[in-house]
């Protein structure tokens, strides 16, 4: 495909079905397909009065827990039919949230330290310039003040787990427990999304299953690109599927649950600013 790809496109292409199928809550920020939530992981502990910004923040639900609890945020994400349907989400549930368009990799228009918490949820994998986008986390992120004993800001992102790649076939568009590629083979990956429900949406006007590009990083890389910008890790963590029958059902097109017990689908990066 090459060229051709246009992630924009393609989301704004899926977004109503992909929303119809995931039924993403609002009660807590989300960081995988059956792994725990904010609310039993605790990684970013108190949000109240926080400002937080989330990149890739897709249908707006973890933008809409975060503001739930009392939260200053801010979403951002390339597809405007995303942001549509999370402006929908957020006037149901009565709060408000600053909905920004653009490329994640480019953060220019916010100030040097003007959140105290990044947030992702499954969106850096899709970034092709992603030392530009972490610098620009590592800059918009508050610093530490060392004399007041005020800790940095925290990033706390969470992406398909580097080592899930290795059994992803993109000839057969399914997972395996053969190895089809190598671990350390860095770069592009060209891929169809899986099956999408249909949906009784005007805005749905072309059914089937675009072409998306996401790119593969070692967790070694992910570590030394996250240092490189100032970011020390706390925590990595490699969550077990946790299930509930609505997740089970929510995540079974994409997701090959008996694989995910045995190879872990997700990674979480927990880290804080230290410059």
């Amino acid at each position: 495909m090459g060229s051709d790809i246009d992630m924009r496109l393609a989301w704004d292409r899926i977004s109503a079905r992909y929303q119809a199928r995931a039924q993403l809550s609002t009660g807590a920020a989300h960081y995988g397909p059956w792994a725990p939530d904010e609310n039993d992981l605790r990684l970013l502990g108190d949000v109240r009065g926080r400002r937080i910004l989330e990149l890739g923040c897709g249908g707006g639900q973890c933008s809409i827990a975060f503001a739930r609890q009392g939260a200053t945020v801010v979403g951002m994400d390339l597809s405007g039919r995303q942001l549509a349907f999370a402006r929908g989400l957020a006037a149901r549930d009565g709060v408000a949230v600053r909905w920004e368009q653009g490329d994640i990799a480019d953060l220019s228009r916010f100030a040097d330290g003007s959140f105290d918490v990044v947030f992702s949820a499954y969106a850096f994998q899709y970034v092709g310039p992603i030392e530009r986008c972490l610098a620009g986390v590592s800059r918009v992120l508050r610093r530490p003040d060392g004399g007041a004993q005020v800790p940095g800001g925290q990033f706390v992102f969470s992406l398909d787990h580097p080592f899930r790649d290795c059994f992803w076939d993109e000839d057969r568009d399914e997972e395996s427990m053969q190895p089809a590629r190598s671990y350390f083979l860095r770069g592009a990956m060209e891929w169809k999304f899986g099956p999408l429900p249909a949906v009784d949406d005007e805005r749905d006007q072309q059914p089937g299953s675009p072409w998306m590009r996401s790119y593969h990083r070692t967790v070694g890389d992910w570590v030394a690109l996250l240092h490189g910008v100032g970011l020390q890790v706390e925590r990595l963590l490699e969550p077990e599927p946790v299930l509930t029958a609505e997740e089970e059902t929510a995540w079974a097109g994409s997701y090959d649950l008996e694989v995910a017990r045995l190879i872990p689908q997700t990674i979480i990066f927990a880290t804080r600013q230290r410059l």
